[in-house]
């Protein structure tokens, strides 16, 4: 591997000096500082895009939840191999079982929250555990800006007045909230929509039109509900992903981990108990719930550091898109090697 590179952390304008120092020297020795705890599959909506959402009958058939006494082994051992930094998602996560004692002791044990929601269900007694134990950030998922395309891209009723709800619940308690809407077929005439309603109420918002095929047993139809994008917009991000490509080389010395972010810093645990480098990987499975979090950890580090290009990959002398997010990488199985990896384009 080339040494030269630099590490994706270093773009990380939304760190201040003092946090970047920390995150560059936890790269440097390889620890996890970032974690992402996927409490549960369950959901209140049934989103048509959801790469995680299982029927609670289902759930038996692809693993079990965790409990709070699992989660909270993990998140302790976690913090004493320095994680600080903790999502907490799903599915959705208040539909855990056991979330308040969950959300409680995670924010007793002092790390910096980010809790991901619909928001649909901050109300009465969650509401109130979120006031007392305030998340540093709330990343919402705003789908629409009606009930009714919040029916066509949800399946449920009311649902757009519910997150509504919901968000103004987090504003008025002063917790900084983040909009995060996936646009597809059901909801893209709605865009201009959602940008006004982040715009008004002063909320930092990042659309998407990435639809991942889903690795936890969810139903995805990634044709059904892909968006199209008009003409004009469509020939301008292929200019602008050009452009990137001509400023950002392919470097097949370079590992493939090497372009995430999280690389030897952060971690994802699905519901299930396994510790994976990427949400939108099949693989590793590393047992978390089973081993040592320290043994997980070194694991991943190892795994990471085994992944390599396909040689179809370097013949074709393609490009990666992004130099932040390992969901734009597609790791398969190649030739009969689990450790090589492709760029699907």
């Amino acid at each position: 591997m080339s040494a030269d590179f630099e590490p994706a952390c270093r773009r990380m304008e939304w760190l201040d000096p003092f946090y970047k120092q920390v995150w560059e020297k936890a790269f440097a020795d390889g620890i996890p500082i970032s974690g992402t705890f996927e409490l549960t599959p369950r959901c209140n909506f049934n989103c048509k895009m959801c790469y995680v959402h299982l029927k609670a009958e289902d759930i038996p058939k692809h693993g079990r939840e965790m409990t709070a006494k699992e989660w909270l082994r993990i998140a302790e051992e976690a913090r004493e191999a320095g994680t600080t930094w903790v999502c907490v998602t799903g599915g959705e996560p208040l539909l855990h079982p056991e979330f308040p004692e969950i959300w409680r002791n995670l924010a007793q044990m002092g790390f910096f929250l980010t809790l991901q929601t619909n928001a649909s269900l901050i109300r009465g007694e969650m509401a109130e555990l979120l006031e007392q134990y305030p998340p540093r950030q709330a990343k919402i998922t705003l789908y629409g800006t009606t009930d009714e395309v919040y029916r066509a891209v949800c399946g449920v009723e009311h649902g757009f007045t519910r997150v509504n709800d919901g968000i103004h619940t987090l504003m008025s308690m002063g917790i900084p909230v983040e909009l995060v809407s996936t646009v597809i077929r059901q909801n893209q005439d709605d865009l201009p929509n959602m940008a006004h309603y982040a715009a008004r109420h002063r909320l930092k918002w990042i659309p998407t039109m990435s639809i991942k095929p889903s690795l936890r047993g969810a139903e995805v139809d990634v044709e059904a509900v892909k968006a199209h994008l008009p003409p004009e917009v469509a020939e301008r991000n292929r200019q602008q992903r050009e452009e990137w490509r001509k400023k950002h080389p392919f470097d097949p010395e370079r590992k493939p981990a090497t372009y995430c972010r999280d690389y030897r810093l952060g971690y994802w645990v699905t519901w299930d108990g396994m510790m994976r480098f990427c949400s939108f990987m099949s693989e590793p499975n590393i047992p978390v719930r089973e081993i040592t979090f320290t043994e997980a950890w070194r694991q991943l580090l190892d795994y990471e550091e085994e992944l390599k290009w396909s040689e179809a990959y370097k013949r074709n002398s393609l490009t990666i898109e992004s130099a932040h997010c390992a969901a734009s990488l597609n790791f398969v199985i190649d030739g009969g090697n689990k450790n090589e990896c492709i760029r699907n384009i």
